[in-house]
This record gives C-alpha cells, structure tokens and sequence, in this order.
C-alpha cells in the first residue's frame, strides 16, 4: 500500500504541474506529437482533463492515508477507485490505438501509476484490475468505431487561415505543419505569386502564422486534416491540394508544388492543367500518376505529418485523383 501512496502523491504532482502550465502558457508538456493530437481530440479542455486527474490522484492519497491507519471503509472506497481508474485508461488506449493512432506518452505516464498502484493493493486488487483492464481492450478492439460515420468531416473545419486575392477563380488547399522548413518554403513561393485563393490547412497548431491578407479562421481542427492525409495514404508535408470540377490534383512535395504555383498563380497569364481524365463516380477512388512537366521528386522535399522535419521522408511527387 505503501508503494500505491507514492504512485498517488507522484500522480498529484505531475498533473497538478500540468495543469498549471497549461493554464499559464496554453500548453502543457509534450514529449511527442501523440500527446497534441489526443489534446485536440478531447471534448473537454486540456486544462479540465488535467484537473480531473490531479483531483482523482488527491482523493486515491487521501483515502490511502486514511486506509493505512485502519479505515477499512476508506481502503475499499480507494480500491474501487483505483479500479475505475484503470477502466478510463484502458479506454483511452484503446482510444489511442485505435482512433488516432498515435500514443500519448504523457497518457501512459498516468496509466502507469495507476496500474502500479492497482499492483500494489494486494493479488485480489490486481485480479480485479486485470479482468477490468482486459474486458475494456477486447469490447473496446471489438468495435468499429468509424463504421457509424457516414460522411467526414468537411475539410473547411481543419482550415486556420484563408487567403483571397481580387479576380481569383483558382482556389486551391495547402496541407502544411508548424514544423517543416519545405511547407515555409512553399508559403514563400505563395508570397511571390499571390494570384490564387489559397485555404491553409496544418496538421498541427501552428502559435503564430502569418501571411499577407489571409484571414484567421477560429476553432480550425488539424486532426481533421491529419485524418484526411493518412485517408489517401499521404504521410509527408506539404501537400497541395487543386478541387477540378471532374478530379481533384494533389501535389506532394515542395519543389512540385512550387512549380505548379508558379505556373497557376503567378503574374504572368496560368497556364493550362492537364487534361483531366473523364471518370465515373467508381473510377474516382483511383490515383494515377501525371507528368505535368514539374521537377522529378527530390531527395529531401517533405515532412512527415506526425514528426517534427528533422528526417524528410523525400517522397515528393504529383497524383491525380
């Protein structure tokens, strides 16, 4: 018991830190990229999930101290609660597996404790705690949670800023990430040749972005974003995105969508896509590669959506859907 006291008091300390620093600087830490997403797919504030631990984490040290000296009412009300406890976790792993895809380190920091302090009640407390833990992965692997979405999410949620110059007919949506030197690069070119509307859509919170004449847009969401690239099997930035009325152009890479901007977006006259090919609504799920007379791929022309770019996966190349 002694062991989960400590388990508890280290809890209390971790998640009231967090919470403080959430409340101060608007964010907590974060060890990885998994822990901004779980962040962005909760429904209550960050803020609010931390104080729910800090408080579940105080009521477990309170009710361990009172059960160490020999409050039998208090140490079954501990128990139980470490047991609920460690359902929630189960639940949000899954959730981590299954849904985002991506693990939360600070997450399983928590879990953690609370499995070690369940260990530490007594064989009959971690029984208990391993049919829980069990029962929730196996309903929670057991379902198909996108199976009920009919239709997703329109990407104009995950958009933080739009751009719309005079006399544009061209709109198009650039995919970009806080992070990558390439996506910068690419909204320099756009700088440069400011003739195209232009939706920016990241794939993480960006604190600061800053481009001539577009217009902030609140409570944009790049989970939303993020969904849609891993959907198309698309897992660098940037990606430039060109919505036809008969196909839609996605453009990988850096140096292929700055080319493409050059030629649609510049001062001078756009010069004409491709011919679009002519598909049915069963041939539009299909991806065929076309020349469209850019720069053959580089080596180190994007970043991988769920890392900073420090290892560009140098996958540049240009699709059309």
């Amino acid at each position: 018991m002694l062991v989960s006291f400590f388990c508890a008091l280290i809890g209390c300390l971790i998640t009231g830190v967090q919470s403080v620093l959430i409340y101060i600087q608007g964010e907590g830490v974060c060890f990885n990229e998994g822990c901004k997403i779980a962040d962005s797919l909760t429904l209550v504030d960050p803020l609010y999930f931390n104080l729910a631990g800090f408080f579940f984490f105080l009521i477990v040290l309170i009710g361990l101290s009172r059960a160490r000296k020999g409050s039998s009412l208090w140490q079954r009300f501990t128990s139980l609660l470490l047991l609920a406890g460690l359902a929630a976790e189960a639940v949000l792993l899954s959730f981590q597996i299954i849904i985002i895809q991506a693990i939360c380190s600070y997450c399983l920091i928590i879990m953690a404790l609370i499995v070690l302090a369940n260990m530490c009640m007594g064989l009959k407390q971690m029984f208990k705690g391993m049919v829980i833990f069990s029962a929730v992965l196996i309903a929670s692997f057991s379902l198909d949670y996108r199976g009920g979405a009919v239709t997703s999410k329109p990407l104009e949620q995950g958009t933080m800023a739009r751009y719309q110059p005079e006399n544009s007919s061209k709109r198009l949506l650039l995919f970009i990430s806080s992070s990558c030197t390439h996506c910068q690069s690419v909204l320099d070119s756009l700088k440069d040749n400011p003739g195209c509307a232009v939706d920016f859509n990241p794939v993480d919170r960006y604190d600061n972005f800053s481009f001539p004449d577009a217009e902030p847009v609140a409570g944009y969401k790049p989970r939303i974003n993020l969904h849609y690239l891993k959907k198309l099997g698309i897992l660098e930035v940037p990606v430039l995105l060109d919505r036809q009325e008969t196909s839609m152009l996605v453009i990988r890479g850096g140096e292929a969508i700055k080319a493409y901007i050059d030629q649609q977006c510049g001062p001078r006259l756009p010069q004409p896509p491709a011919p679009a090919l002519q598909q049915s609504a069963e041939q539009m799920s299909s991806m065929s590669t076309s020349s469209y007379a850019l720069p053959l791929p580089g080596e180190e022309d994007g970043c991988a959506i769920e890392e900073d770019c420090e290892d560009p996966l140098g996958q540049s190349s240009l699709q059309q859907q």
